[in-house]
């Protein structure tokens, strides 16, 4: 009797896709990023597209976590296959563009922690993701992408007290709130007297961090922003 041969219908590949989900999400909610780094090198384009799938909710945990994810798991393959993590790039890059007719989701915040992650190998991403702050939509993830970049290195990006200043007065908190972190990861002393105005701001802020969600106020970060610049000019 000859061997019998199978086909993976639509059906079946969409059942390992869950299965391989369903993975991911338990590995995500126990931040066992070496994990998901191990599944990744067995299948790299399998592995980032799932973690896209998973940033679309920023009100659910496992979406930050997938960003974070992403980040980590990009400066681990970047070290051995960078242009696998640079087609990734160009794709976040190409749902950012209006004629993509994609949903950005969370592509701005995805490069910043690409960026973050190995900052030699895609340093030229840096400024394309901070030339897209004056999208309404991508606002927040490119203000985000900008800080979390500046961490760790600020020459990468041109960000001056002129570029930040309109962003200190945004009607968006969230905004107002990665501004001020920009002005703290760029040493921009020469916003001063505006952060000092922003001490008193109770505008509410749910932001993430170390892979968890911390509640604060735009004026208690303006105050911690503050007290850092001052000190770096004394």
């Amino acid at each position: 009797m000859g061997r019998r041969s199978y086909k993976t219908g639509p059906l079946v590949q969409g059942k390992v896709f869950k299965v391989l989900k369903k993975d991911l999400l338990s590995l995500l909610g126990q931040q066992r990023y070496d994990e998901i780094t191990k599944k990744a090198r067995e299948n790299v384009k399998g592995i980032f597209r799932l973690l896209i799938s998973v940033a679309y909710d920023k009100s659910d945990i496992l979406c930050w976590r997938a960003i974070e994810a992403t980040g980590i798991v990009a400066g681990e393959i970047a070290q051995s296959s960078p242009d696998v993590v640079r087609n990734l790039a160009q794709r976040l890059l190409w749902m950012m563009r209006d004629e993509s007719g994609n949903n950005p989701w969370s592509a701005p915040e995805m490069l910043g922690e690409i960026v973050r992650n190995s900052p030699d190998a895609f340093a030229d991403i840096a400024p394309v993701i901070a030339s897209f702050h004056d999208e309404l939509m991508l606002r927040r993830g490119v203000l985000r992408a900008i800080f979390r970049i500046g961490e760790v290195r600020p020459d990468l990006i041109d960000i001056s007290g002129e570029f930040i200043m309109p962003y200190l007065r945004d009607e968006d908190p969230v905004v107002r709130a990665y501004s001020l972190l920009i002005a703290g990861a760029y040493n921009l002393g020469e916003t001063l007297a505006f952060i000092s105005a922003l001490k008193d701001d109770g505008g509410a802020v749910t932001l993430y961090s170390g892979g968890d969600f911390f509640s604060t106020s735009v004026g208690r970060i303006a105050g911690k922003i503050y007290e850092g610049l001052s000190g770096k000019e004394c």
